[in-house]
């Protein structure tokens, strides 16, 4: 089975594997040290990334149970009054995951989440016209079936201007791609 077909054949080999991982780091994403999410954040540009009273709009891609993006979103925050946040994940479990961490995160308040339960694959079938001031996948490129069609549609949808940033594992062939094109890319 290739990579980027688990979460197609079997959504529920695919939790298990994700959990199986979070087990094996003998802890719940939530307990991780604060330097990782800060690593992160430290991504994401400090300038305002729309003009005053424009909704600043944010797609994520592989999301999860939004640890991450919550960490980017409160960013974004210091800076814009709201933020659109499309949220892009296969598995449903971490959808709700995620739900919760937001109904019990005030701090989120000001963010309009668009929750679609896709895969990258299926979400580039549905795009729309939507242009986004910032996207990020973030540890989720090593699942996608066609890496180019799904990069290609993420630079598709950047508003001019806008910022994308892709992480990955560190010590494989990504790393190599990485460092060629850098890790944060501005349209």
């Amino acid at each position: 089975m290739e990579v980027g077909r688990l979460i197609n054949y079997s959504p529920e080999r695919y939790l298990e594997s994700m959990m199986a991982l979070r087990t094996a780091y003998g802890r719940d994403q939530r307990d991780r040290d604060p330097a990782y999410y800060q690593y992160f954040v430290a991504k994401v540009p400090d300038s305002a990334l729309c003009e005053p009273g424009t909704d600043l709009r944010v797609l994520g891609i592989g999301s999860g149970s939004g640890d991450v993006d919550s960490a980017i979103l409160k960013k974004l925050l210091q800076r814009h009054n709201s933020v659109y946040n499309r949220v892009v994940e296969p598995s449903g479990e971490m959808i709700e995951r995620y739900k919760t961490r937001v109904r019990e995160d005030t701090s989120l308040g000001a963010v309009n989440f668009d929750w679609r339960q896709q895969t990258a694959e299926e979400y580039v079938q549905t795009k729309d016209d939507t242009k986004f001031h910032l996207i990020h996948a973030v540890h989720v490129l090593y699942h996608v079936e066609d890496l180019d069609a799904t990069l290609r549609n993420m630079w598709e949808q950047l508003a001019d201007g806008g910022y994308m940033f892709i992480t990955i594992k560190s010590g494989c062939w990504w790393k190599a791609v990485l460092q060629a094109v850098g890790e944060v890319w501005q349209r």
